[in-house]
């Protein structure tokens, strides 16, 4: 080794001597300066004289901590670094579940294993639910208390490890009750948990229905509305109210989920099959037979019970029922009379006049409230055994001295009279003469030999008599044309006007002046104005010659459908 470097190591040990003894006269001065006057002297006396030698070191890599002196005791002031921090005292045991409530009783439906005499935790779920105790301490979870002792034998409810309560049966009408025991894995203590699980949502009646356009029902749960949402999935097609009245809107199928409000599970799905609903009274039809009508008038009374009702006014001279058709309350005291067809030719008019009693009645429930008070009658073939001549021939006159008559007459397809070849429009009281008229049966204008001689007379009159209806609307072909000012002045004047100008302002027909079709002549109008001051305005449809060709029937039902709907729902 060079002499350089051994007085390089020299030097080094040196310094590390000195310093260790810088560092140790440093902590024997911060002891003694602590220390009292008799300790100082004490120490001062153990110190040695001399330094013994030490070996040499190398240079520290850090600061070194002082350690006590040997023999020297801990001050009171000094906590030992080894001191073991304290035991925290437990937390109160309890159930944190927000929606749980703590008391005494109320512990329904237990009846193996009941809590007396002792505050526990009461819940409230579903049997379609899960419920997650949490508890404060870490527990461990058993079944305690059930329905009966057959229920918790066979686990219809069942608690996880990590304290998760579920239902095993949960069929339609189920309830299920139990109680849960917790001990805290910490301090041994227990609580009880009653937990109410409240049966399944259900539908009363099927799953599935079936609904036409614009039509609505309602559905029926064994939970009270209030308590469910209801949602569906396309509101194009149907929409739910909160009551839960489904309302169909347009063809398609869709769902409706109805859910108890405050469960996650608790729900029921319903399949909702919207259709297009088809027409009882076609308007294809281009011979509309009385037939045809019977059958119809049976089908709306059936579809539509309670809101209409079907009676005949009487039988014609070849056996025929006169029908009329109700819709509404009839007990109400506002009536409303409708009338077709009382001349034989005038056939479609029936058609018009069934058409539209089930346009109304398809949608009845928008006018409900105004059916309770008003009840309006149609009578859509007041003369079926001329219309069923003017369709089909003499042949069809079942009487065969009635139809050896008619033969004998001719014109079938013009037809304008009943079986015995009377004009029942010219057979009514007010106004009958046979001035200027046939003088025998005929098919066109004979009166009769004496006002109300006919059978079909006579129902009306009975009808007309017995109702006392606040108006009437007469429905004829042809013209375009509304006959209403007859010789009356005052209120009925007044009232026959309104009537016909209300009626003008939908069909846009043309409201005629006094003349001598208005003048008393037997008419069924004329009756009901002079006879009875009951308002009555006659409509004549079409624009051609009857018998009119069904290429009439789109046009005349369009321009008249809303006239007809407002004198049904408004007048």
């Amino acid at each position: 080794m060079s002499r350089h470097i051994r007085g390089l190591l020299v030097l080094g040990l040196l310094a590390a001597i000195l310093m260790g003894e810088i560092t140790f006269n440093r902590d024997m001065s911060a002891k003694i300066s602590g220390m009292s006057s008799q300790q100082k002297r004490e120490a001062e006396a153990e110190e040695p004289t001399e330094k013994p030698a030490e070996e040499p070191t190398p240079a520290p890599t850090a600061k070194p901590q002082a350690s006590p002196l040997p023999g020297a005791t801990p001050q009171p002031w000094e906590k030992p670094d080894s001191t073991p921090a304290p035991t925290p005292t437990p937390k109160e045991y309890v159930l944190r579940n927000k929606e749980a409530t703590y008391k005494k009783g109320g512990q329904t439906g237990i009846h193996y294993h009941k809590i007396k005499n002792k505050k526990i935790y009461h819940m409230v779920s579903y049997t379609t639910d899960t419920v997650r105790l949490s508890m404060s301490h870490k527990s461990s979870y058993q079944i305690y208390g059930a329905g009966s002792k057959k229920e918790k034998k066979r686990k219809d409810v069942t608690v996880s490890a990590a304290g998760v309560v579920k239902c095993r049966r949960k069929g339609r009408g189920e309830k299920r009750y139990v109680i849960v025991r917790a001990e805290s894995l910490q301090t041994g203590q227990e609580q009880y948990i009653y937990i109410y699980f409240r049966k399944r949502l259900s539908v009363k009646g099927s799953k599935r229905i079936t609904l036409y356009e614009k039509h609505s029902e309602q559905l029926k749960f064994d939970y009270p509305c209030k308590e469910i949402t209801f949602t569906v999935t396309n509101k194009k097609k149907a929409k739910v109210n909160k009551k839960g009245k489904v309302s169909a809107l347009s063809h398609g199928t869709v769902y409706v989920t109805a859910k108890v409000k405050d469960s996650r599970k608790n729900k029921v799905r319903i399949k909702v099959v919207v259709k297009t609903e088809p027409w009882i009274v076609s308007k294809k039809d281009s011979v509309y037979s009385y037939q045809d009508m019977t059958n119809d008038l049976y089908q709306l009374r059936r579809k539509y019970p309670g809101k209409t009702g079907l009676l005949s006014l009487g039988k014609s001279w070849d056996d025929r029922n006169i029908w009329c058709f109700r819709i509404g309350n009839p007990g109400a005291s506002r009536r409303l009379v409708i009338d077709g067809a009382i001349h034989a030719r005038e056939w479609k008019n029936s058609q018009l006049l069934m058409r539209q009693a089930e346009d109304l009645l398809r949608d009845y429930s928008q006018y409900r409230t105004r059916f309770r008070n008003v009840c309006v009658y149609l009578i859509p073939m007041a003369n079926p055994d001329g219309v069923t001549l003017a369709q089909y021939g003499f042949e069809s006159i079942r009487n065969k001295k009635l139809q050896k008559r008619c033969k004998k007459i001719g014109h079938a397809r013009v037809w304008k009279n009943n079986a015995r070849g009377v004009n029942i429009n010219y057979n009514f009281p007010s106004g009958f003469s046979k001035k200027k008229k046939a003088k025998k049966p005929d098919y066109y204008s004979y009166p009769g030999k004496k006002s109300g001689s006919e059978k079909e007379t006579q129902a009306l009159m009975r009808f007309i008599n017995r109702i006392r209806p606040s108006a009437v609307l007469n429905i004829h072909s042809t013209g375009s044309v509304i006959y209403w000012n007859f010789n009356v002045s005052g209120s009925l004047y007044q009232r026959l006007y309104n009537l016909a100008y209300k009626v003008r302002s939908f069909n846009k027909y043309r409201m005629m002046p006094k003349s001598g079709s208005t003048n008393a002549s037997g008419g069924f109008a004329d009756w009901l104005v002079y006879g009875k001051k009951i308002t009555s305005i006659t409509i004549e449809t079409g624009s051609v010659r009857c018998p009119l060709p069904h290429s009439q029937f789109a046009s005349i039902y369009k321009k008249n459908r809303k006239m007809f709907l407002w004198f049904m729902t408004k007048y």
